[in-house]
């Protein structure tokens, strides 16, 4: 390009061009966000929120559903209960385990002064693998 910048005179992209429009610094290009509509789940909740017609104790749609997933539970069935339990405690947490070669044979070479000194403030012996962070 060089070469033809001799013969064009073009050097290049013009750095002013522009600027007037580029976002300043800390300005959002978005300052509104992406808008927040949940149509479908704003009805369900409506809906769910609305009284059951000709239904004698007045009980609403979640209600009704509410009463069918725990009789279905104390009939046995497993995912009713779990879907009560996730709804009423949170979902249960899941152990992940892995294995690093590297940092079981670091462990295991540590002295029990070292083991000591990681149990009671986290040190690690300088020899120890860096980025093997086991926290």
């Amino acid at each position: 390009m060089p070469e033809n910048k001799q013969k064009t005179g073009f050097r290049g992209p013009n750095p002013d061009v522009g600027k007037a429009y580029r976002w300043k610094k800390g300005q959002s290009g978005n300052p509104s966000g992406r808008p927040k509509s949940k149509t479908l789940s704003d009805a369900y909740r409506n809906k769910l929120e609305e009284p059951v017609p000709n239904d004698p104790e007045k009980r609403t749609w979640a209600e009704l559903i509410a009463e069918a997933q725990v009789r279905d539970a104390v009939r046995g069935n497993v995912q009713a209960a779990r879907e009560i339990a996730d709804r009423t405690e949170g979902k249960a947490k899941q152990a992940i385990e892995f294995e690093d070669a590297t940092l079981t044979r670091s462990f295991e070479r540590m002295t029990t002064e070292e083991l000591e000194a990681y149990a009671r403030d986290g040190s690690l012996p300088v020899w120890f693998p860096k980025g093997s962070d086991p926290s």
